[in-house]
């Protein structure tokens, strides 16, 4: 990991920070928020003061808001999306500052796929030394901070604390152009001839099918219980390849029947349906922000898995999105075949685990899993 060295006294006195604890400063973050999020790298939906102050309704529960809003000359120029997590009695317990998305419990970030801190390029390597200057002068036990490329630098004194890096996630990504023809030309010979073959299979079967596309938030608040069963039939499934039911958990579902509608207000989500004879048997969310789209959860009828009906509902979604203007697909955490076929690039992001002092790190990784997994 490179390391660079600034000097810190000259950063944070150019920068001021200003701690966030309350709902009424939180709301008040949204303009300033957003502003952000668009200078990022890849900026989606995920790390937007929408999705975050929904996720915080649903899952700050037992915890401390703590959002470092970095101020410059007046302006905001970086936020740090933390809260504080106690494990423990005050006295002998951990003080964990954990990022907005992290859902413990054994969940990590969960539904939060994009992660990480909002430091747009410009001004990160100042924002990252303001935050090692603050977290020298604040109490806490560890830090997680998401989101780090290998060679994305660091300053020397957060480098000096790291007591684990998380193993590297594939994020998948291609760019496309136009029009599907010329997608679909592009595409290896194997996955040029599936995505040609399975459409007309169903009606070479006399299974016409129709691809409906729901994206007002009435719409979308409808269409979500259909999510959630699809999703559910997939994961019970004997299949090949196993496949988790990721809303098998109350407050996740809660969480996304209100964010899910306040992103279609914005035009930043949309779910597809597959029918035969009105049946609903697939269906494919995905998020949009700018000219890009992020494939999200999906579900099927396995009773349908022979015709590759998931597919083509992810086939229905590029087609309606690339005819909106989209030229960016973006196919989230995660590598393997199924991104990987449609001839993806790559990035790799990973997680690291920060303590005050080294001699933490074996009580923080000797921690019993229970105590670990609800932080």
């Amino acid at each position: 990991m490179a390391v660079t060295r600034l000097a810190p006294d000259a950063v944070s006195s150019a920068v001021a920070v200003r701690e966030v604890t309350t709902i009424a400063d939180f709301d008040a973050m949204q303009t300033d928020w957003n502003r952000l999020v668009d200078q990022l790298e890849v900026p989606g939906p995920f790390q937007t003061w929408e999705w975050n102050r929904a996720w915080w309704n649903h899952f700050g529960e037992g915890r401390s808001l703590l959002i470092l809003e970095f101020v410059k000359a007046g302006r905001v120029i970086g936020i740090a999306p933390f809260f504080r997590r106690r494990l423990g009695t005050p006295a002998l317990g951990l003080s964990m500052l954990l990022p907005l998305g992290w859902e413990g419990n054994g969940l990590a970030n969960g539904l939060t796929e994009q992660w990480e801190l909002i430091f747009p390029a410009e001004d990160r390597m100042a924002l990252l030394e303001t935050l090692a200057g603050w977290l020298q002068t604040h109490p806490w036990s560890t830090v997680l901070i998401p989101g780090f490329a290998e060679l994305d630098p660091l300053p020397e004194w957060i480098t000096r604390r790291i007591a684990y890096r998380g193993k590297g996630v594939v994020f998948d990504y291609r760019r496309v152009p136009a029009g599907w023809e010329a997608l679909v030309a592009s595409l290896n010979k194997s996955m040029r001839d599936n995505v040609r073959y399975y459409p007309r299979l169903m009606q070479r079967r006399g299974l016409p099918y129709v691809f409906e596309v729901a994206a007002t938030p009435a719409e979308i608040s409808a269409t979500l219980p259909l999510l959630f069963n699809l999703h559910r039939e997939r994961a019970e499934a004997a299949m090949r390849i196993a496949h988790d039911d990721y809303f098998d958990h109350p407050n996740r579902r809660a969480f996304i029947r209100e964010v899910a509608p306040r992103l279609a207000e914005l035009g930043q989500v949309r779910i597809g349906i597959i029918r035969v004879a009105n049946e609903p048997i697939a269906i494919q969310m995905w998020l949009e922000k700018g000219d890009t789209m992020f494939l999200y959860y999906s579900g099927f009828l396995p009773s349908w898995r022979a015709h590759s009906v998931a597919l083509l509902a992810t086939i229905g979604a590029f087609q309606d999105a690339m005819r909106r203007g989209i030229r960016q697909i973006e196919f989230l955490a995660g590598g393997g075949h199924p991104k990987e076929r449609w001839d993806t690039e790559q990035r790799v992001h990973s997680n690291i685990w920060l303590v005050r002092r080294p001699r933490m790190t074996r009580f923080l990784f000797n921690l019993p899993i229970h105590y670990r997994q609800l932080a």
